[in-house]
């Protein structure tokens, strides 16, 4: 939900049940799943 922009304050409105750290527990894990990754940029030649 973050990712697609709601904010954290949104997303508490929707689960009462959930706290600001446990938005942010989820930050840390997602970070570090994918901390190291590298992404490649996509470029595409054109034929002029």
């Amino acid at each position: 939900m973050l990712a697609a922009g709601d904010s954290p304050e949104t997303i508490l409105q929707g689960y009462p049940w959930l706290e600001l750290d446990d938005i942010r527990a989820c930050m840390v894990y997602a970070r570090r799943l994918v901390g190291r990754e590298r992404v490649e940029p996509f470029v595409l030649h054109s034929g002029l």
